[in-house]
């Protein structure tokens, strides 16, 4: 009941509430004119397995996605209109906990709620929440984790707050796999505060539990289909797609997959289309049929392939970790493409005022990135285990861990943690340098 009470007295603000309104206002106004749903390549597989979990029966699953995301969609009874509502809803609720945030971090009523308003203008979360993609969520998930770290509910070693956070990680493992490494990172720079060997298991390792009964649950269910104990049968391919750049000196054992690569490779640079995904190109025109029919057993082979192709040209494939994939994380990405509004000149405004705020976005990005160096030296200094640290690491890691795994939109997993950044450079403006009172209230 008290927790009931503190939401209820949370929500009166009339901040609060005039957030709420105009992000409702914003997104009915957008939506009325879009009146679409998104749908992208990636869109049908999160939907198929939707269809699974509404049968209750996982059995023949193929393993494509983690069921995160599926079971979300599964609760708007696999109705996709549902689910864009759905998006739209965790939006608001998202807003609440970026406001909730910044009150944590000291930021007045005022400027919170001007951060906030302006956060929810940018038509990027408009573009994510009319998608089918797992963004929308990972976005609201990640905001809860800010607060919670905001609230340093960490540090207090409250056995229901770290279960709390312990399922929350968990969920968001869930819905994508790759972010089993956050509850790592929070767990070891807790231990880190005050180090001592005692220190290496400590209560907080009750974090962990949750996240690790999701990963290798999940990779049990794969493995009892598929015969291949992953998160997701698509980590083969993924791999592969990252020798794109070396393709051709890949094993002669792998000349099946080698000679296609290539081909669809050049026909995607002369034809100006996304290098990336010519592996996926390959495998979309069935050239691969003949060789493997059972697509877990063809990313098998196709992970096969990649790692050794990889450990044979170590190389260039770091060249291609530091110069492609690494700096791409640090870029705008844009879902403006996949999002047409019907209205020409609507869809002209709306890409104009985007490209406005991808700027701006950028420019705070790359702060953010000069930041680092500060924080570090701060941390190294002082020794303290602050916000703005926890936030810099997971942020670096990110880049780092998506760039060693992933070979194309390297941009969108620094989606989640744009609102993270930018507050960050926030905090730096609020706490080292000096503001015109006016503005410092």
């Amino acid at each position: 009941m008290n927790y009931l009470n503190k939401i209820i007295q949370f929500l009166n603000q009339k901040e609060v509430k005039l957030l709420l309104l105009i992000g409702f206002l914003f997104r009915t106004l957008l939506f009325l004119m879009y009146l679409k749903i998104t749908k992208v390549p990636d869109s049908w597989s999160y939907m198929e397995l939707s269809q699974y979990i509404l049968r209750l029966d996982l059995s023949g699953y193929i393993g494509w996605r983690s069921p995160g995301y599926p079971l979300f969609i599964a609760m708007a009874f696999g109705t996709m209109k549902i689910t864009v509502l759905y998006q739209f809803l965790i939006g608001l609720f998202t807003m609440c906990f970026w406001y909730a945030t910044l009150l944590e971090l000291q930021f007045s009523k005022k400027q919170s709620f001007w951060i906030v308003l302006l956060m929810n203008c940018l038509f990027c979360y408009f573009f994510f929440e009319t998608a089918i993609l797992v963004e929308s969520l990972v976005v609201f998930i990640f905001s809860i984790v800010f607060w919670v770290l905001s609230k340093k509910y960490l540090e207090k070693l409250s056995l229901k707050q770290l279960l709390l956070i312990s399922l929350l990680l968990g969920f968001l493992v869930l819905v994508k796999p790759f972010y089993a490494y956050v509850p790592f990172l929070f767990y070891g720079l807790y231990t880190l505060k005050s180090f001592t060997f005692k220190r290496i298991i400590n209560k907080r390792i009750i974090i962990l539990i949750f996240p690790l009964m999701a990963y290798f649950g999940w990779s049990y269910v794969n493995k009892m289909n598929t015969g291949y104990f992953v998160s997701t049968t698509y980590f083969g391919l993924n791999i592969s797609q990252n020798c794109v750049h070396f393709v051709e000196k890949a094993p002669e054992k792998y000349k099946w997959i080698k000679d296609p690569y290539i081909k669809y490779r050049d026909e995607a640079i002369k034809e100006n289309k996304d290098v990336a995904m010519s592996i996926w190109y390959a495998y979309n025109d069935s050239v691969f049929n003949k060789y493997y029919n059972n697509f877990p057993d063809l990313s098998n082979e196709l992970g096969k392939f990649g790692k050794e192709t990889i450990a044979n040209n170590q190389a260039e494939f770091f060249e291609q970790v530091i110069s492609k994939s690494f700096l791409d994380f640090w870029k705008v990405f844009d879902m403006k493409p996949f999002v047409k509004f019907e209205n020409s000149s609507v869809d002209s405004v709306i890409s104009f005022v985007w490209k406005i705020q991808s700027c701006i976005i950028q420019i705070f990005k790359l702060i953010f990135v000069g930041l680092i160096f500060f924080y570090l030296y701060l941390f190294i200094k002082n020794r303290k285990i602050t916000f703005e640290l926890m936030i810099i690491t997971l942020v670096f890691s990110s880049a780092v861990l998506q760039a060693l795994v992933t070979f194309g939109n390297n941009s969108r997993f620094c989606f989640p943690f744009e609102f993270s950044m930018i507050v960050i450079v926030l905090l730096f403006v609020k706490n080292y340098v000096k503001l015109p009172k006016s503005l410092d209230k």
